[in-house]
């Protein structure tokens, strides 16, 4: 009786063991993958236009790929990481950058929409609040009648 306990034991050791480092190279082998439009940014032909992400902590080059004909791209089998998206014309200059993007728990982005011009919804408040702040500080040292 021992003896089958003991197989029993090994077997579901030796099993569990097999399952779980196929469960780890599963979550180790997890790539993200980055897409959107410059249609914003970029003027046909949009295929002049090239996207580059750009690893943010490590500052190196992820992935470069062409926009297509829509203006559109997806840079697939990227390592889980923060990351910025740079928009470069044919001459190789940065037009334009966002994000960044954290692709650490969110696998998939596929919104991400180059626009540059636009001013961040952060610094409409920012403004706001500055604005508010010199108007109640030129009010309260204005003399009183």
């Amino acid at each position: 009786m021992k003896t089958r306990q003991l197989l029993a034991l090994g077997l579901a050791v030796a099993f569990t063991g097999a399952t779980m480092s196929a469960t780890l190279d599963a979550v180790a082998q997890q790539t993200a993958t980055l897409g959107g439009t410059a249609k914003k940014e970029a003027k046909k032909p949009y295929t002049d236009y090239t996207v580059r992400i750009r690893n943010v902590q490590q500052g190196q080059v992820a992935g470069t790929l062409p926009l297509d004909t829509d203006a559109k791209f997806t840079v697939p089998n990227l390592p889980p990481a923060q990351y910025v998206v740079e928009l470069l014309n044919h001459d190789g200059k940065v037009v334009c950058t966002e994000g960044p993007f954290d692709m650490t728990h969110q696998l998939i982005k596929d919104d991400v929409d180059i626009s540059c011009n636009h001013v961040p919804a952060a610094w409409w408040l920012v403004g706001a609040a500055a604005a508010a702040g010199i108007t109640a500080g030129v009010l309260s040292a204005s003399p009183s009648r």
